[in-house]
């Protein structure tokens, strides 16, 4: 049984929105068990609504939730029973296995940091998720904004941990890793880069060299690791892309009748490039480096992403992925770590 910690009033159509999404969820695993922390006067009827649920869900009523607009450092003070805060506490206390939360995200990485703490052999946790890729193979990017100033250590560390997701959670046999620059020569980039490139082609990781932007989406290695500050500016330039490419797409088959014939034909076409590429499905960041596991879903997602977050959660429960992270950083990967200090 894996109990998962849901914070269901945060998101911009929560509860609905969360209690949808477990619902699809327990659907596909129903071994699944939920703690949920929100309104009962509202949550209630959404969950008697639902009759999968009822023998699943563990409902603890607060009324407190932290705003969309609520700063990090604020609700480190305030909100003692905010639905995040205690459902990252259950976490923290063993009480569930993982928390995923829709709500206020620079709170939510604040208050998990604060909450569960990172582990002890790592300098600085990161935030990583998932990209699709054009060998149709999933890959990880991270850091994508936890630290924006990232240090050579950072740098391997956040390797080291993305080489491990890749393996136990997504299932990829020797993962390869690149670190992203502004090219692919040795030479380039900045004093830490290099530092970082060094510790890593000393190390047992597979590490391909330094990678560049095209290269996230061709799939060229399984783990793309960066500094928090490039990550989430790759992450916000990618979902613009997208965005543009299928508005461009809808625009272009309905300027013309000839263009809707074309686009009714396509169709089956489309429908399956939206599948593979629909953000819902690669919905939740993680904090890698944490001891224990927070999700983070997007804030404007629909039932089918929240679901997926869930998903991610569950997977990463499954994968036991904080204690392999642990146990490797402080056996096998001892050398890359120190030759970073070293530097």
């Amino acid at each position: 049984m894996t109990l998962l910690a849901v914070d269901v009033m945060g998101g911009d159509d929560a509860p609905y929105v969360c209690i949808e999404g477990i619902s699809m969820f327990h659907k596909k695993c129903p071994d699944a068990q939920f703690l949920l922390f929100g309104d009962q006067a509202v949550i209630t009827p959404l969950l008697n609504a639902y009759k999968n649920l009822e023998p699943v869900c563990t409902l603890v009523h607060t009324d407190e939730c932290i705003s969309p607009t609520a700063k990090p450092s604020s609700v480190l003070r305030q909100w003692p029973r905010s639905s995040m805060r205690l459902a990252l506490e259950a976490v923290s206390n063993k009480t569930a296995h993982a928390a995923v939360s829709a709500g206020n995200t620079g709170a939510y990485l604040a208050l998990s940091k604060n909450i569960l703490r990172t582990l002890g052999s790592i300098d600085r946790p990161a935030i990583a998720s998932q990209f699709p890729s054009n060998n149709g193979q999933l890959i990880i990017l991270l850091d994508l904004g936890g630290t924006l100033d990232a240090s050579s250590r950072n740098l391997v560390e956040y390797a080291q941990m993305g080489s491990i997701f890749a393996e136990k959670v997504l299932k990829i046999s020797q993962p390869s890793v690149g670190l992203l620059n502004v090219g692919k020569e040795d030479t380039k980039g900045s004093d830490t880069l290099q530092q970082a490139f060094l510790s890593l082609k000393s190390s047992a990781l597979n590490f391909h060299g330094f990678v560049e932007g095209h290269d996230i989406a061709m799939g060229t290695v399984s783990v793309v690791v960066t500094d928090g500050f490039s990550g989430n500016i790759a992450l916000k330039t990618a979902e613009g892309i997208a965005k543009l490419c299928f508005s461009s797409l809808k625009k272009s088959f309905s300027s013309h009748w000839w263009g809707k014939i074309v686009g009714l034909l396509a169709r089956p076409f489309l429908k399956d490039l939206h599948n593979r590429f629909d953000p819902r499905i690669y919905n939740g960041a993680i904090w890698l480096g944490l001891n224990g596991i927070a999700v983070k879903s997007h804030g404007g997602t629909d039932a089918v992403g929240f679901s997926h977050a869930l998903q991610m959660a569950y997977d990463m429960v499954k994968a036991n992925i904080v204690s392999e992270i642990e146990t490797s950083l402080n056996t096998k990967d001892d050398e890359p770590r120190d030759a970073a200090r070293l530097i």
